[in-house]
């Protein structure tokens, strides 16, 4: 059957270049399409390298200063740390931690450089946290090598220890693998010249890739103790996953009165669930990607409507090569397999070419890849998607036509001819 569907699409050459020349441009145009939209949804479901679900984020703020007295300020300690202790036993809680520097969902962001003490001119930046011990267990962080020992996670030992991320681990110290780089130590050169320079840094364990949002690249990232829970920090709260409906609302209704103690009260408490839409409509994202999914859709309409009319006007064209095959004694299902088989044929020819196009489009920088890094694994899942959506079209333009050709006696189809 091959042989004789090659044989025919050769006859029929010049009606079948045309086609061949609309799939070769829209197997590139589609495979473009398809990696626009692999470079936002690929990046979206990256893991972040820690777990926000059913997490929640507190903020507390200070009264104005004209309302705080001598006696609240003195206690302001000792009421953060009793306000800190309610949220532990507020039902539904499994975790607590403080933290500060790089928020997620947020414009706050810290970051400042690291040197191994092997080449101190080898200066990396990275995105810093200040954490309690707790965070970790708060956001379900699982190190790739070394572990986290919380008796000594404390900004008072020498060395400090630190967590870091694979990307920072990678960039610092050259190891053939993460866990050859667990013990090394580095220092922050802009400690040096200050009065209390902290200069000796020893890496415990290597973290996950990290990134601050899900539509951004992975940067390198640094945890260093945070001496302990502060009222300026933000509070990070893991809750039962059974307790997460309604769980800020309730904790705001019951808790509200009780935080308005001495200097404090409660500025917000919102899951990172709402955090990340609320960022991802500030900064445009989702106008951005509705935008370019709305373009994408109304592109692969168009892709749809052009391979499928133009299999099916082919198709019924020929009806009275059905006819004269079913007067030859072909099986319907012979008949069916034989045109869908020769519209695949046709579009495998087309892939040839379009594949060259598409490498040549790759090589020269033209895709977009601001989220996630051209690979051979990526191009090659596109263009298989490119091409099995365009088989799948050209299954459906075949099969109907071809079913009511077949449905039609041969006799009365020839005499129609």
């Amino acid at each position: 059957m091959w042989k004789q569907i090659c044989r025919q699409i050769w006859n029929q050459r010049r009606a079948n270049a045309w086609l061949w020349i609309e799939l070769c441009i829209v197997t590139v145009l589609l495979w473009y399409g398809i990696d626009l939209v692999y470079n936002y949804e690929g990046a979206a479901w990256q893991s972040k390298g820690y777990d926000t679900s059913c997490v929640f984020d507190l903020t507390m703020e200070t009264k104005p200063l004209e309302v705080i007295n001598d006696a609240d300020n003195r206690r302001a300690g000792e009421d953060f740390t009793y306000l800190y202790n309610l949220i532990k036993d507020y039902p539904g809680v499994e975790e607590v931690c403080a933290y500060h520097g790089s928020i997620p969902y947020t414009d706050d962001v810290m970051f400042e450089g690291y040197a191994p003490h092997a080449d101190s001119t080898h200066v990396v930046l990275c995105f810093i946290r200040y954490v309690t011990p707790s965070y970790f267990k708060v956001f379900r962080l699982k190190p790739l090598a070394g572990q986290l020992d919380e008796t000594h996670w404390s900004s008072a030992e020498y060395p400090m220890p630190v967590l870091m991320s694979v990307d920072l681990v990678d960039s610092l110290f050259h190891q053939p693998s993460v866990a050859d780089a667990v013990g090394k130590t580095c220092f922050n050169p802009y400690w040096l010249n200050r009065d209390n320079p902290v200069t000796n840094y020893r890496l415990t364990a290597v973290l996950p890739r990290h990134k601050l949002d899900d539509y951004e690249r992975y940067e390198p990232f640094i945890y260093l103790p945070a001496p302990k829970a502060l009222w300026w920090q933000h509070v990070a709260i893991r809750v039962a996953p059974d307790h997460v409906a309604g769980f800020a609302e309730r904790f705001r209704n019951d808790m509200q009165p009780v935080f308005d103690r001495g200097i404090f009260y409660l500025n917000h408490i919102r899951s990172y669930d709402d955090m990340k839409e609320a960022y991802d409509v500030q900064e445009g994202t989702v106008n951005y990607l509705n935008t370019v999914y709305a373009v994408a859709a109304f592109f692969l309409f168009n892709v749809f409507l052009c391979v499928f009319a133009t299999f099916w006007y082919r198709t019924r064209k020929r009806r009275c090569e059905v006819a004269i095959r079913m007067a030859m004694g072909s099986r319907r299902s012979m008949i069916l397999s034989y045109f869908i088989l020769e519209g695949l044929m046709l579009l495998l020819l087309a892939a040839v070419p379009a594949l060259v196009l598409a490498i040549n489009l790759q090589l020269a920088d033209l895709t977009v890849h601001t989220l996630m890094d051209v690979t051979t694994g990526r191009f090659v899942a596109c263009f298989l998607v490119a091409i099995l959506f365009l088989a799948l079209i050209i299954v459906l333009a075949v099969w109907y036509p071809a079913r009511q050709a077949m449905a039609i006696q041969p006799a009365e189809a020839l005499h129609d001819e």
